[in-house]
């Protein structure tokens, strides 16, 4: 299930602050997908929208190693996006994510309280 909430924060502020919680929470931001970006290269024009892809190995791992499918899912991401100037974001929980597999881990517990712990930071 794909859930949205507003930031309280603009647009620039809100990835900044997702950024700084992941590394602090000891996750990795693998990349960054600016896909207003992406449009304006195309001469499209799209209001900013921004995909987080990241995640700690030592977690994700964990779960590939019961079901190496659920790695078309992982690493984690947040899209962050803006619409009529307010600021969203968008992201799926690690154990909803697993549940769409039929993967039971311990580590799910820590993997939602992280994703939640970042989402706090914004909203």
């Amino acid at each position: 299930m794909l859930h949205t909430k507003q930031c309280k924060y603009s647009f620039n502020d809100c990835v900044a602050k997702i950024i700084e919680a992941i590394k602090k929470g000891g996750a990795e931001v693998f990349a960054q997908i600016d896909h207003s970006e992406n449009a304006r290269k195309v001469s499209l024009s799209l209001p900013n929208t921004l995909l987080i892809v990241f995640g700690n190995p030592s977690a994700g791992t964990l779960l590939m190693m019961k079901n190496r499918e659920v790695g078309y899912d992982l690493p984690l991401r947040i899209l962050v996006w803006e619409q009529e100037g307010k600021t969203f974001i968008s992201y799926k929980l690690p154990s909803e994510i697993a549940m769409d597999y039929g993967i039971q881990a311990d580590v799910l517990r820590k993997m939602d309280e992280f994703m939640s712990t970042v989402i706090s930071q914004v909203t």
